[in-house]
């Protein structure tokens, strides 16, 4: 992967019409199988469970495909965290992976896994496991976007 861009004061209207705006969003242009695409990772705060937070946002062509969170003690470790999620057949939908109760599906192995709310507190925190990843760490969030774009053209 090569670097494409880097940016400062980048912005992403989500679908609802909502504009988020980042610090820095770093840009790479990415061969596969598949061909080509390019994979933007975004930087900025937000005010996640009452805490403002780092967050991170991996888009895949311009589609969010992951996100992620500081942790509590984000300043000492620079850990980020993604809630993993899973195909729930009763509701027919995704739901959260429940931390020590549900099974972490095997396509996650390649990933450090963790409880979120071990991690994060606040009001209204789920109890689910999340992917944990060093904000640096550009090929681990990258290949959990990428992991969750091909979940979603099975």
């Amino acid at each position: 992967q090569d670097i494409s861009s880097i940016k400062n004061n980048h912005s992403f209207t989500w679908p609802g019409g909502d504009v988020e705006n980042f610090d820095t969003a770093i840009s790479y242009k990415v061969a596969s199988a598949d061909g080509e695409a390019e994979i933007t990772i975004g930087y900025g705060y937000r005010v996640t469970y009452g805490t403002k937070r780092r967050r991170v946002v991996v888009w895949i062509d311009n589609y969010p495909y992951a996100e992620f969170m500081g942790a509590d003690d984000f300043e000492v470790t620079g850990e980020v965290l993604s809630e993993i999620r899973i195909w729930d057949d009763e509701n027919d939908s995704k739901r959260m992976c429940r931390y020590a109760v549900d099974i972490i599906p095997e396509r996650y192995s390649m990933f450090r896994a963790g409880s979120l709310k071990h991690r994060v507190t606040g009001d209204g925190v789920h109890d689910a496991w999340a992917v944990i990843a060093n904000v640096a760490d550009h090929k681990c969030m990258s290949a959990l976007a990428a992991m969750r774009k091909y979940e979603t053209e099975e």
